[in-house]
């Protein structure tokens, strides 16, 4: 999320990232709106006779767009992003302390593969922000250093 975040503020500026429906629907936030959520995880063995879990989890990005055109642009941006991979951070506060996160890089996260990436049609009766919407789902991998 913080790799969308900063990616898209610099590239689709007055693009909202959230990571619930809640913030999606909320009446003040405007389009484009990028939810990044984590569906579900799955583990197997890394090596045969090791305890060590090779994890994958699947990613999946609505994103919630003004028109057609944008719907297409915005989800070829996000994956353009997405497929060489980003860099993995930790966050962590204080003990105690419910302020400001503490953030360090610890690997990287890699796109294992391309699962959808599709339009979502709710039919004609549908919520504005839900006209133009695409989704997108990855399975990824984390790589420590």
């Amino acid at each position: 999320m913080y790799y969308l975040e900063t990616s898209l503020t610099t590239d689709w500026p007055g693009t909202t990232v959230a990571k619930s429906f809640k913030q999606v629907y909320a009446k003040d936030v405007e389009l484009p709106v990028v939810l990044v959520r984590l569906s579900d995880t799955a583990s197997t063995r890394l090596q045969i006779g090791a305890n060590t879990l090779d994890n994958r989890y699947l990613l999946i990005i609505d994103v919630f767009n003004t028109s057609d055109g944008m719907r297409l642009d915005l989800s070829d941006y996000l994956l353009g992003k997405l497929k060489d991979g980003w860099v993995h951070y930790d966050h962590s506060h204080a003990s105690g302390g419910a302020g400001t996160l503490d953030r360090s890089a610890n690997g990287r996260d890699m796109v294992v593969d391309f699962l959808t990436n599709q339009r979502i049609d709710f039919g004609d009766t549908v919520d504005t922000k839900d006209k133009y919407r695409q989704t997108l789902s990855l399975r990824i991998r984390t790589s420590a250093v």
